[in-house]
C-alpha cells in the first residue's frame, strides 16, 4: 500500500448533490465572463485611428478592422458605367487618392451586424470622408441611415455632374431612383 492510500485526509470531503450543480454553473459563468471581456463591441469603441487601406468606395480598413463609412453608398463589385468603366474601382481609387496615406480618425456610430464591422464617420484632417465622397460624385446619400445628411452634397454633385453623375450610370443605384432624382 502506498502512502497516498494510508493517509486518512486524502480524498477530501464527500461529494454532495449540490456540488454537481454549483461547480458546473461556476465554470459556465466564468467562461461567459471571459468571453464577454475578450470580445470588444464596436459600439463601445469610441474611435479607431490609423493609416487606412481602401477596400471599396464606402469601406476602409484600419489595423485589420474593416470599417463601413456611415451614411452613404458607393458602387459595389460588378457595377459599370458607360459600358466598360468599373464604377467600384474608380470610386475606390478616388477615396484612396484622397486619403493618400494620411492618418484617418473614425468615430464609431454603431455596427453593421451583417458583416460584423463598425460603422463610423471618418476624417482625414478636418475633412469627413462621406461628405467628400458624395460631394465629388463618387457616392450617394443613403437617407435610410443618414436621414438625408448628405443630400446637399449629392445635389451639388448632380448639378455639377461630378464623378459618377457625369457618366452614364443610371443602373448603379436603380434606374427609377436615378430618373426621379432620388
Amino acid at each position: 500500500m502506498s502512502g497516498w492510500d494510508k493517509h486518512p485526509d486524502y480524498g477530501g470531503p464527500p461529494v454532495r448533490w449540490w456540488d454537481y450543480i454549483v461547480w458546473p454553473l461556476v465554470v459556465v459563468l466564468m467562461a461567459f465572463g471571459i468571453f464577454q471581456c475578450s470580445t470588444q463591441s464596436y459600439a463601445q469603441q469610441a474611435e479607431i485611428i490609423g493609416v487606412a487601406s481602401v477596400i471599396d468606395g464606402d469601406t476602409i480598413e484600419i489595423h485589420g478592422t474593416h470599417i463601413r463609412l456611415w451614411g452613404f453608398d458607393a458602387p459595389e463589385r460588378g457595377r459599370r458605367c458607360a459600358g466598360r468603366v468599373n464604377a467600384k474601382q474608380i470610386t475606390s481609387n478616388a477615396l484612396d487618392q484622397f486619403i493618400d496615406g494620411r492618418t484617418v480618425r473614425c468615430e464609431v456610430r454603431g455596427s453593421d451586424r451583417t458583416h460584423d464591422r463598425p460603422v463610423a464617420m471618418c476624417y482625414t484632417g478636418d475633412t469627413e470622408l462621406g461628405a467628400w465622397m458624395v460631394e465629388q460624385g463618387w457616392g450617394r446619400d443613403w437617407p435610410r441611415y443618414s436621414h438625408q445628411y448628405y443630400a446637399p452634397q449629392e445635389a451639388r454633385a448632380r448639378e455639377a455632374r461630378r464623378g459618377l453623375w457625369g457618366m452614364e450610370c443610371p443602373h448603379l443605384w436603380g434606374a427609377r431612383d436615378y430618373e426621379r432624382g432620388r
